[in-house]
């Protein structure tokens, strides 16, 4: 069974050596012609929401950063926390026609692939969006472009920076024309074959929003301001871990067959169980071999919080960190990691799979 399960990882490892080898580090372009994230200018830069919180009308310009930014609440000493997650950009227009239009074109951050496109923008939150594959050293990655006004490319095009993905719109939800916006992320794939398990209802295969985890891409901008490449391989080990999960080991998943450097321990033994380490906002940071084996998911580590866990984590966990624990939600975004082969974890019910 050990032969088994190693010649399975070094085929694996050998099936996407050409990717992974073949990737440079990228240089990261703004995506339009707004340079005021380069002039300090957060507030010309980043797109603000209209909010009443405690009576109080603002239009802060942090809910359009990366993070958690939205739905404020107040702590008992005082203090005010945001328990919704941002997982993109927001990036306001700089170019409008003499009736508000934005006419601001959209350019890829980095050179890459078009694998995606959505131009019926009543199918997803996101409305009209552009997903595009970059080739790096850790695997393939993915930048996502949405709430467009048009598309200007296909599926299969390879692409520049200099290359038009489409214009800037305010298509999707909660949107209009004066908050008009590009939403720009850059993402993990969680799983490749989430179409085979995802919900009926999804529209949009492996690029569902749902398959996409994503990072601050706002800093790997800022880093690249002057031309210098940039190691996600160093950028994601800056990025503080809050939380871990046990998981039975069923197989190599599917992230690690596309990402393995992620993976800390020895290819060649199949540990009882994997603990993979997250951020707060769900980003897979590390993979670790367990001595101990779980017969299910569960949450083995949990950074202390002045609040409720599923305040500060998305609400995949929820309780203290004394006692943290995995939603439902945590539990599909767990299980979305864990599908191998057709096959869900052993001890997984009917029901949940279904629920999926």
């Amino acid at each position: 069974m050990r032969h088994i399960f190693t010649r399975f990882i070094c085929t694996a490892l050998l099936s996407i050596s050409g990717v992974w080898a073949g990737g440079v580090d990228l240089v990261y372009r703004l995506p339009t012609e707004n340079d005021a994230l380069f002039r300090g200018d957060n507030k010309a830069f980043f797109t603000y929401v209209d909010r009443t919180f405690e009576g109080v009308t603002t239009q802060p310009w942090e809910a359009g950063t990366y993070g958690f930014v939205r739905n404020p609440f107040r702590l008992s000493d005082g203090r005010i926390r945001y328990s919704r997650l941002h997982e993109g950009i927001d990036i306001s227009p700089v170019k409008r026609d003499e009736q508000g239009e934005p006419l601001d074109i959209i350019h890829p951050v980095a050179p890459g692939e078009v694998v995606y496109t959505n131009s019926q923008p009543g199918l997803s939150n996101y409305g009209r969006y552009v997903v595009v594959q970059h080739h790096t050293p850790e695997g393939r990655f993915y930048t996502v472009y949405a709430h467009l006004s048009e598309v200007r490319c296909e599926v299969g095009q390879r692409v520049g920076t200099g290359n038009e993905l489409g214009r800037l719109g305010y298509s999707g939800v909660g949107l209009n024309k004066t908050r008009a916006h590009l939403h720009l992320e850059i993402c993990f794939l969680i799983n490749q074959h989430y179409d085979k398990f995802s919900p009926p209802a999804n529209k949009h295969g492996i690029y569902n929003g749902q398959n996409l985890i994503g990072f601050d891409i706002s800093k790997l901008l800022l880093h690249c301001r002057n031309g210098l490449p940039l190691s996600l391989r160093k950028h994601l080990a800056t990025l503080p871990e809050h939380y871990r999960v046990r998981v039975p080991c069923v197989g190599t998943m599917d992230l690690l067959q596309r990402h393995p450097f992620l993976y800390k321990g020895d290819w060649k033994k199949r540990p009882a169980a994997l603990d993979i380490a997250f951020t707060a906002e769900g980003v897979p940071l590390a993979v670790y071999p367990a001595d101990k084996p779980v017969t299910e998911p569960e949450v083995i580590s949990c950074t202390p919080e002045p609040t409720l866990q599923q305040n500060c984590t998305a609400n995949r966990l929820k309780n203290s960190s004394k006692n943290a624990a995995l939603t439902a939600s945590g539990k599909r975004f767990i299980n979305n990691f864990l599908w191998l082969e057709g096959k869900y974890p052993p001890t997984q019910s009917e029901e949940e799979q279904n629920h999926l």
